[in-house]
């Protein structure tokens, strides 16, 4: 039984849907309808029942996709143990927060064509949160996000961790004074969306502060938020290895403040059962990339 077909069992009783098996895979939903017919003509069994939106599978199929999914596996491990760098091959559907966009996403795509070259990455950006629903429903293979996360039958991997401090523009002239979280409070706040945890860290400390939420400019993109502050004369909530450059020029400068910093870590989310040896050297090279990266940024 091909390799080809295997696979599209094991994703299917995943995703559930011949559609989204079909975008997955990259071909149509005939083409998945004739791989599954071809299996139960095989082995003279259903395996799935199908249904108008969906399918799930039948007791037989309950018994057989664990084998598929081993044989996957093994292929896979087999690949990633004696093969040449060409062994990987296909789309991996990757989900990425701005930061890690910012810091060294371009340095891991690079060492990714470098080293497994016929692999492509789709790539999608976004909140930590948008992510980790996108993981779940099947619409992408991985993401890097900010947990940790402990979720059913998925798995997070540590990647690096980034501190998140309060900057301001030179503009307001606060580099050569303490100020306090109500003076911080009564300007304009740039820091990421409210579905953030960057976001949710700045109303807890004002509310812990029994201080009224500040006004709060919220983006989605570190590059705008890093000229907001800098530009517009605001104070900002951003992460430190983000703002190297401009603290080097003096553009932006950290706050002598009672506002709390705050560490947040990064994680490659995947599902657990997720059938393919790429997945892990993907994280590995991640890692490698993220520590090489907060190494060589400007002090």
């Amino acid at each position: 039984m091909r390799q080809q077909k295997l696979e599209t069992l094991v994703w299917l009783a995943r995703l559930k849907s011949f559609r989204a098996v079909a975008e997955k895979l990259n071909t149509t939903q005939a083409a998945i309808s004739q791989r599954v017919a071809s299996v139960e003509n095989q082995l003279g069994v259903t395996l799935f029942e199908r249904k108008k939106r969906n399918c799930k599978l039948t007791a037989e199929g309950r018994e057989i996709i664990p084998y598929a999914e081993r044989i996957l596996e093994l292929t896979s491990e087999m690949l990633n143990r004696v093969a040449n760098v060409d062994a990987f091959r296909g789309v991996i559907r990757l989900g990425v927060v701005d930061t890690i966009v910012h810091v060294w996403l371009t340095t891991l795509l690079e060492q990714l064509q470098k080293h497994h070259p016929h692999v492509t990455v789709e790539l999608r950006v976004d909140t930590s949160s948008v992510l980790r629903e996108a993981v779940q429903s099947g619409s992408l293979d991985m993401a890097f996000l900010v947990g940790p996360l402990v979720d059913a039958d998925m798995t997070a991997r540590y990647l690096c961790s980034y501190e998140f401090a309060w900057v301001a523009s030179e503009r307001l002239n606060l580099q050569n004074r303490f100020v306090g979280i109500k003076e911080i409070s009564s300007k304009p706040i740039i820091t990421f969306p409210k579905s953030s945890r960057p976001y949710a860290i700045v109303k807890e400390q004002m509310k812990a502060a029994n201080l009224q939420t500040p006004r709060i400019n919220a983006s989605g993109s570190v590059t705008a938020s890093i000229n907001l502050v800098a530009n517009a004369g605001g104070i900002g909530f951003l992460s430190v290895v983000s703002i190297r450059e401009e603290l080097a020029q003096g553009r932006l400068h950290m706050i002598e403040t009672d506002a709390l910093s705050a560490d947040l870590q990064y994680f490659a989310y995947y599902p657990s059962d997720l059938p393919h040896a790429l997945t892990e050297a993907i994280v590995d090279l991640a890692r490698e990339v993220a520590t090489t990266s907060s190494k060589v940024l400007p002090s």
